[in-house]
């Protein structure tokens, strides 16, 4: 029986990297249109934190819409609420780093530091107009009143 060696394949490394930014841009690609179900449903497998994120939860409790995110290391002051569309909404958090700690010498250091932001589908339009925002202790929540659709009768045929 022959031993055969077998050198390491130098393509390796540029495989694992490869890989890695096909992975971050479609998780990229996936955050930019949360509108698409197959979309929005793929990137609920992909875990948000994992990129700096947060997780939101969406309810749609008759006449209103309610979402719910953690965000965990932001202030009230931090966060920014958007409906980009009547059915989207942007939750952004801007996390500053404190310059002390900058210094010190660390062997792991995990936290986040920057804007983070999710775009999330919301099953419904919804207004701003008269939408409550509360957050506490990292977790803010936002009611939002659907828009009334008008519903006329039968629509003529010219």
């Amino acid at each position: 029986m022959a031993i055969i060696k077998r050198e390491r394949d130098p393509f390796d490394a540029f495989r694992t990297e490869m890989d890695s930014l096909f992975a971050d841009m479609e998780s990229r690609f996936h955050n930019l249109l949360p509108s698409f179900p197959s979309y929005s449903q793929r990137s609920r497998d992909l875990p948000a934190l994992a990129a700096g994120g947060f997780s939101v939860d969406i309810r749609d409790e008759g006449e209103e819409v309610v979402a719910r995110a953690d965000i965990p290391g932001c202030q009230k002051d931090m966060v920014k609420i958007r409906l980009l569309r009547p059915n989207l909404l942007q939750i952004t958090c801007e996390r500053k780093e404190e310059k002390e700690e900058e210094e010190k010498n660390y062997f792991i250091r995990e936290r986040f530091y920057g804007s983070v932001s999710r775009s999330v589908p919301l099953p419904a339009e919804v207004t701003e107009e008269n939408a409550k925002a509360t957050f506490d202790n990292g977790v803010l929540e936002v009611h939002f009143k659907k828009s009334p659709r008008e519903i006329s009768g039968d629509i003529p045929i010219s």
